[in-house]
């Protein structure tokens, strides 16, 4: 599974980055569990600090319900953001 950050300029959307997403169970020792929300917002870090601005952005329920720290992170930025809930 991965969390994926994509582009859309006029009609056309494109992959930006992605991280590979794994569950508690498949972890080997010594990885570290990140949730699909925490994951998402260390890639929205990541594309700020090459440079992307960012007009608004999209996420589905997932990511809406998760206050604690996907939504916090987009407030810190600053970003305007629909999610769903």
């Amino acid at each position: 599974m991965v969390v994926t950050a994509d582009g859309v300029i006029e009609d056309m959307t494109f992959p930006l980055t992605f991280q590979i997403y794994k569950p508690r169970e498949r972890l080997k020792a010594g990885d570290k569990y990140k949730t699909k929300p925490e994951i998402a917002a260390e890639l929205i870090r990541e594309l700020q600090g090459m440079g992307f601005k960012f007009k608004l952005v999209l996420a589905d329920s997932l990511y809406g319900e998760s206050d604690g720290n996907f939504i916090s992170v987009l407030n810190q930025l600053q970003l305007h953001f629909v999610v769903a809930i």
